[in-house]
């Protein structure tokens, strides 16, 4: 893990130095977002909230230890009335305490609570455990979200290249179609046709171009590096090869880490309603107590003015009468737990919905993207007896280009499906219980 953070700390360092485009791997973009996506800090927040949780529900078990001291002084001296057998008067006899020092030292044990500190406890635990599963469901899907990110940005390129290139066929078409006409081989109208033809590139290359600043934004944006950044993404899609793996099957799709912190969630609510519900019970405490006192007493009759004593004993702690209280929020704890009870029930549901739409995603994308590559092998082969044809002077210039064109749209089709079929399968493996990318 240590050596994983350097790594990252020097990407960014490279990143961030300037210069030249710093050349972008997956892995590096998975490993600089997995370490600074704001999606990953509530994770962390609420890792440190259910610690604290936990060291409350453990407070209730053990022993709690309190100290009091207490300072006093008598500005004006106490008297005690004795009665005067004689004369039958009382007469009064001052005491002299000018100051007073008590300390008292306590420690109680809860002894017995009807099970409400296990409650706590087991509640306090399946916290921690839903934090862990709710922080692994959301690396996976920072994971899946930065896959989407630097794959968008290898597909903007390839677009802007494609439109690149049909720009510039069609600016040599318009530049041969110039020669023609000049020489009486064309007439105007044919080259007017063709400048349309290259007026008509500019805009979707203007779009292209427009896209991929977008989608490097969006990328730089999500990994929390500055914006004026510059980087290129780095591979192919045919770089990246996942698998399906549906080892499991349904029972890999039940475990999923959102279906088990869900599960967790509500284990937690029912331990919060059996708190609330045993309420109603007695408490049985031990207590043992230290006091210590000392004045300056001047009177006579008590010269020792340090005093000490120690106490034990038990108690019982008995609600006789709340006006409901209990009940009440015993009843509210207990439609939270039946709440959550239906969350989990409705999420294992939507889990097997979620991959076999997720499947079927897949299934289609694997289509499209076999289609894509039948329309350019038809394109390629199309171009190429083009060609032979405009060799032999069986086709004018701009049905050529026309040929050459379909191939581009064909190709810039089939990087759309691939790009399609990777977000499938990736959306598919995490669907399944698994990380959305491996190598």
């Amino acid at each position: 893990m240590r050596a994983r953070r350097w790594w990252t700390a020097a990407i960014l360092l490279t990143l961030l130095g300037g210069g030249n485009a710093y050349a972008l791997t997956l892995d590096e973009a998975l490993a600089i977002a997995k370490s600074r996506a704001l999606a990953l800090e509530d994770p962390r927040i609420n890792r440190v909230g259910v610690q604290g949780q936990i060291a409350e529900a453990w407070s209730a078990a053990l022993p709690q230890l309190a100290g009091e001291i207490g300072y006093q002084r008598a500005f004006k001296a106490s008297k005690i009335f004795f009665p005067n057998p004689e004369t039958g008067d009382y007469m009064a006899l001052k005491m002299q305490q000018d100051n007073t020092v008590q300390a008292d030292l306590t420690l109680n044990q809860p002894l017995l609570t009807f099970g409400r500190i296990a409650a706590g406890l087991r509640g306090a635990y399946a916290a921690q455990r839903a934090t862990a599963h709710q922080a692994a469901n959301t690396d996976r899907a920072v994971e899946l979200e930065t896959l989407r990110r630097f794959w968008s940005v290898l597909l903007a390129h390839d677009v802007v290249q494609a439109r690149q290139l049909s720009l510039s066929i069609s600016d040599s078409s318009l530049a041969r179609a110039t020669r023609m006409r000049d020489v009486g081989l064309l007439s105007d109208y044919d080259v007017l046709r063709v400048n349309v033809q290259s007026m008509n590139q500019r805009p979707p290359l203007r779009e292209a171009e427009n896209q991929r600043q977008l989608a490097e934004l969006a990328l730089k944006e999500w990994l929390g590096v500055s914006l004026d950044t510059a980087f290129r993404c780095e591979g192919d899609f045919d770089d990246f090869t996942l698998q399906i793996d549906s080892t499991g099957g349904a029972e890999r799709i039940l475990a999923r880490d959102d279906l088990e912190a869900l599960r967790d969630l509500n284990e937690m609510q029912r331990s919060i309603y059996v708190i609330y519900r045993n309420a109603r019970w007695p408490t049985l405490g031990g207590q043992v107590k230290y006091s210590w006192t000392w004045q300056n007493d001047q009177w006579g009759i008590q010269p020792r003015n340090n005093l000490s004593a120690v106490y034990g004993g038990l108690g019982l702690s008995i609600p006789i009468w709340t006006g409901g209280y209990y009940r009440g929020r015993a009843q509210q704890q207990k439609a939270e737990w039946l709440r959550a009870d239906l969350n989990v029930r409705k999420a294992e549901r939507g889990a097997r919905l979620q991959y076999e739409s997720a499947l079927r995603s897949y299934g289609a994308a694997l289509e499209s993207e076999a289609a894509a590559r039948t329309t350019v092998d038809a394109a390629t082969q199309a171009r190429t007896i083009a060609e032979t044809k405009f060799a032999q002077g069986q086709l004018t210039p701009l049905e050529m280009d026309a040929a050459l064109l379909d191939e581009l749209v064909a190709r810039v089709a089939l990087a759309n499906a691939k790009f399609g079929r990777l977000m499938a399968t990736a959306e598919a493996r995490m669907a399944a219980g698994h990380a959305p990318f491996t190598r």
